[in-house]
């Protein structure tokens, strides 16, 4: 079930929930950002409240196996993920993926160790790219979901 919450100044908006151990509906929190503290910021305009997007997309597969040893591939058909997506290493070598150009061995590139490495985005990040990845090794097998 969505709860629907407006305040004067903002157009109605979704809010995620979840039934607790009792059975009664509660908001899902999102965690606050804290200083070195440990103290969070007051909500305003500069510190929005946290929420979690509950209306995100069911995921699509786009696993798997490097086609061309030592080249980028693109993953999802090029599509870039609307809210996040997840990319594990299922092979004996190292991967690297990358949604900020091709994936190569370094640079900007998010290493996936071998034997189950895994990426996802965290709860806010939006792709800022297609997503790409890089095997050394042609046949390199991966698992990897969008959404």
């Amino acid at each position: 079930m969505t709860l629907f919450v407006k305040d004067a100044n903002t157009a109605v908006q979704a809010l995620s929930t979840a039934i607790d151990g009792n059975g009664n509906l509660v908001p899902v929190h999102a965690p606050a950002a804290t200083n070195a503290q440990g103290v969070s910021t007051p909500v305003g305009p500069q510190n929005p409240l946290p929420v979690i997007n509950a209306a995100g997309a069911a995921a699509s597969d786009g696993s798997g196996a490097v086609a061309a040893g030592g080249t980028a591939q693109s993953l999802f058909g090029g599509v870039v993920p609307a809210n996040g997506f997840l990319v594990q290493n299922n092979s004996s070598a190292a991967l690297w993926i990358s949604d900020v150009g091709a994936a190569s061995a370094g640079g900007a590139s998010i290493q996936l160790i071998a034997g189950g490495g895994i990426f996802a985005t965290p709860p806010g990040y939006r792709p800022a790219g297609a997503v790409s990845l890089f095997g050394a090794t042609t046949g390199q097998i991966f698992a990897a979901r969008r959404w």
